[in-house]
């Protein structure tokens, strides 16, 4: 496989001149940019300084309430999850064990096999 092609990026005979800052005698003149700014309306009230009225409290601990009625649903479905991850860490066992008690296995009932 080749190496990529190398492009040149300047002749060498190119010429090259100083950079003068703005203003200076013999720089190009310069433009003004056009103005970008926009005013802002000033904020109502600072930030972090509002607090629940009473009311609305009332409504975010109803909601709360809801959400208890889901977890029946979400405790049963976690503990059948957590029953096949067992039921699959035994089966895995059970198969490694076949394996490393095997008869021709020269460390026959080494675990340390599994870490190698």
């Amino acid at each position: 496989m080749s190496p990529a092609p190398t492009i040149r990026l300047a002749a060498s005979g190119a010429a090259t001149g100083a950079l003068r800052p703005p203003g200076a005698a013999g720089a190009p003149p310069t433009i003004a940019l056009p103005k970008a700014t926009v005013q802002l309306q000033a904020p109502t009230k600072p930030l972090g300084t509002s607090f629940a009225s009473p009311s609305q409290m009332a409504t975010l601990q109803a909601d709360d309430e809801d959400e208890a009625s889901g977890d029946g649903l979400a405790n049963i479905l976690s503990g059948v999850g957590l029953a096949a991850a067992l039921i699959v860490l035994a089966f895995q066992l059970m198969t490694a064990n076949a394996w490393i008690s095997a008869e021709d296995n020269p460390k026959k009932g080494d675990w340390t096999l599994l870490l190698e």
